[in-house]
């Protein structure tokens, strides 16, 4: 498999954000819950070999300042499509299809959430 550039794959997100756009916010949702299972997948392929991949408690402040630029790069590279997912979870609230996260008590209500219907 090649590997893609970087503009391929801003090519790619800006035409997802057309398509997503231009679909019922239902439609919309299953892209989304499809998106969050194919990322749950390969994260769930990635294996930390080395313990110090995994001590990120220990990074630098020069470590977490150069992860944080390249976290606000991304999200600036990919606002469009934040914007888009924002817009449609107002919608969603708008008409009423959203439930609540946490009870009275300010628990999560896990048994209720649509992954685990």
């Amino acid at each position: 498999m090649e590997t893609e550039t970087v503009s391929e794959s801003i090519d790619y997100a800006q035409e997802i954000t057309r398509i997503v756009n231009e679909m019922p916010l239902r439609e919309v949702a299953q892209i989304y819950e499809f998106v969050v299972s194919l990322q749950i997948q390969s994260e769930a392929s990635v294996s930390f070999a080395e313990d110090d991949e995994e001590d990120w408690l220990n990074d630098s402040e020069d470590e977490m300042l150069a992860e944080d630029a390249l976290w606000d790069a991304m999200f600036e590279r990919n606002a469009e499509i934040f914007d888009a997912l924002a817009k449609a979870a107002d919608i969603e609230i708008e008409k009423g299809w959203t439930q609540p996260m946490f009870d009275e008590n300010g628990k999560l209500i896990i048994d209720e959430l649509p992954y685990n219907a």
